[in-house]
């Protein structure tokens, strides 16, 4: 009985709780706040000393990114595109100039453009493009990002591409664990072709650059320091791929508690109100379908927020 008068207290309205669930009071809801900023400290503490137990599950590969984009080019009746190597170490440089300098732009803070990275690999373009990514968890749902965004979207179906390259790099930005990918596109001069079938012009263009938008464990993360007076670090020698599956993620862990929280709250309130209305109870405060609508907007909001970033 003692069991059942505690539960009642707590999830149904009851004159011990001034006819509203006591986890619904005010004083409740800051212990909530606590409790969330507690458990968000835990988590990164755990991230930080354990990151094989909880951390970012990623698995992003040149390979499937290749094929990625080229599907989505020839669903639309154009070439694929090769991968070509000095594409792929511009893409490379590029991506440890971002970790080095610690930015997240298509231009460093010392003013160096796409296009330098893609001449100083000796590749003599006639037309090239980049598209920058972060933070991803695979290359499927990159790839869509891609094609969901027009400016990323239009350097992968441009026709005039025949080439591109591919760096995925692991390291720390921004003070943050963060996975770049760095894609680059281009054409030298005989390969670049409008669809008229003409050549395009022999001088260099500037690159195609988008406007801001807003398994088993493999030894892939060899440490290895790099940056200015340690500022940033590189984690990741192999440029090729990154494949991390810690024991837990910590996105997904991060989902699951908000969402039953919050699923919780959104129960505990739809059985106040119904009590209430059932008892006839006359209350000077809760509105509780607003409170519902609140909540099923923040876990709506919660649903669609991406995972990653492009640039």
């Amino acid at each position: 009985m003692k069991i059942r008068r505690l539960l009642q207290h707590f999830f149904l309205p009851h004159h011990s709780n001034n006819h509203r669930s006591k986890i619904l009071h005010l004083d409740a809801m800051l212990s909530y706040v606590l409790i969330l900023l507690v458990f968000n400290l835990g988590l990164r503490f755990v991230h930080r000393e354990y990151p094989q137990v909880l951390g970012y599950a990623i698995d992003i590969r040149v390979d499937q990114l290749l094929a990625e984009t080229n599907a989505k080019r020839q669903s639309l009746g154009l070439a694929p595109l090769e991968l070509n190597t000095q594409l792929s170490e511009a893409a490379a440089a590029k991506a440890k100039n971002m970790f080095e300098k610690n930015y997240w732009a298509h231009t460093s803070p010392d003013g160096d453009t796409p296009w330098q990275f893609i001449l100083g690999a000796n590749y003599r373009y006639t037309l090239a493009g980049e598209n920058l990514a972060k933070n991803f968890s695979d290359s499927h749902s990159l790839v869509e990002a891609w094609m969901a965004s027009p400016t990323h979207k239009d350097n992968i179906i441009k026709p005039g591409y025949r080439e591109m390259g591919f760096a995925v790099v692991n390291g720390i930005l921004g003070g943050e664990e963060t996975t770049l990918v760095v894609q680059m596109f281009g054409a030298t001069e005989g390969q670049a072709l409008v669809s008229s079938g003409e050549h395009l012009a022999v001088s260099p263009k500037q690159p195609e650059i988008p406007e801001q938008s807003a398994s088993e464990e493999t030894p892939v993360l060899a440490q290895q320091q790099t940056g200015q007076a340690g500022r940033t670090t590189v984690l990741s020698e192999n440029l090729t791929s990154v494949l991390k599956k810690p024991l837990l993620d910590m996105p997904t862990v991060t989902h699951n508690v908000v969402f039953v929280f919050v699923g919780i709250l959104m129960g505990v309130l739809a059985v106040d109100a119904l009590v209430v209305a059932r008892r006839g109870t006359v209350r000077l405060s809760g509105h509780n379908i607003a409170h519902i609508l609140f909540l099923c907007a923040i876990l709506i909001a919660l649903s669609s927020v991406p995972g990653g970033s492009l640039l």
